[in-house]
């Protein structure tokens, strides 16, 4: 009896299913807060940006006024458009990995 081990391949087929689902979750949630965001000049809605990079993706932007927005000053009530993106998306991104590992791993 032997046994094969294909460890490394898993490890890549799963490396590859990661990269994937960061990529494409990243452009489901960057496109919602785009959508969500409030419009004034337009500038804080084009800068909404996704990056993905060792295992992490991040969406929001450079824009200083922008935690202002999301969170509301003193004097400026809340317009919340990056968390919302993020918790309204979050079971099509459950399914999303799901279907990703699905056709890395051919599962069922």
């Amino acid at each position: 009896m032997s046994v094969n081990w294909f460890g490394n391949k898993v490890n890549g087929t799963v490396e590859a299913a990661i990269e994937q689902f960061l990529e494409t979750a990243a452009l489901i949630v960057q496109g919602d807060a785009i959508d969500r965001c409030p419009e004034d000049t337009g500038h804080l809605r084009q800068s909404i940006t996704k990056e993905v990079k060792d295992k992490e993706a991040r969406i929001g932007t450079n824009i200083h006024y922008g935690p202002y927005v999301e969170y509301g000053t003193v004097k400026m009530k809340a317009q919340p458009y990056l968390r919302p993106a993020l918790d309204e998306n979050k079971d099509k991104l459950g399914a999303l990995a799901q279907q990703i590992l699905n056709v890395h791993l051919g599962g069922g």
